[in-house]
Parts: C-alpha cells; sequence; structure tokens
C-alpha cells in the first residue's frame, strides 16, 4: 500500500522533531539517497520560510525529497524514523549557511543519481 505525499511530508515533520535514535543503519546508496533527500526537505523548507520559494515550488521539492527515498530499503515507517534522524544529524553538526552551501554543491549529484 502506497503512502500518500502528503502524509509522508507529515510524518517526516513530525519525525524531525523526535529525538534520533540509533537503531537504524543505512549504508552506501541508499545512506545517500536518504542524505539528498533530507537536505532537500530541509533546505527547501527553509527557503520557503525565508519568501523565496512559492508554495507550489515547496511541494514539488519535498515531493521529489519524498521521491528519493525510493532508494531508502525499509517500510515506510523505518524510512520516516531514519529521515528524522538525518535531520537531527544535519541540524547538530551544520549551521544554515553550512547547509545551504552544501546543497548548492551536491544538489546536481543528487538529481542526477536519485531522480
Amino acid at each position: 500500500m502506497r503512502i500518500s505525499t502528503v502524509l509522508l511530508a507529515l510524518s517526516l515533520s513530525f519525525a524531525a522533531s523526535l529525538p534520533a535514535k540509533a537503531d537504524l543503519v543505512i549504508k552506501g546508496r541508499a545512506s545517500q539517497a536518504l542524505h539528498c533527500s533530507a537536505m532537500l526537505y530541509m533546505v527547501s523548507d527553509e527557503l520557503y520560510q525565508a519568501g523565496y520559494l512559492s508554495r507550489s515550488d515547496l511541494d514539488f521539492a519535498q515531493r521529489s525529497a519524498i521521491q528519493m527515498l525510493a532508494y531508502v530499503p525499509g517500510t515506510q515507517d523505518q524510512k520516516v524514523k531514519a529521515m528524522g534522524q538525518r535531520f537531527n544529524r544535519i541540524v547538530r553538526s551544520r549551521t544554515l549557511p553550512q547547509l545551504m552551501a552544501e546543497f548548492n554543491e551536491t544538489a546536481p549529484w543528487c538529481q542526477r543519481n536519485f531522480l
């Protein structure tokens, strides 16, 4: 059964507010897809909040981020947990300018490989 994009987006937003647990280990290409997805989701939200993206552009970007999760193994619940963990790791290890710079450097590669 396929979960709706809206429900998954709400789940991801909720998961981002939860404390990270160290019970999920995702490696290799799946880890890269998860990281690309998390960065796109977070950066698009930041750009929307700052007034640089329209609502439709935000929705498109976040649907694309969710689409990248197809490369991550596991159930929808496991993917939501993994995304929450990645959000937390990114927030703890990067400033907003660092996140934006990393996104600018890696977004073309992410798009070529996961969209």
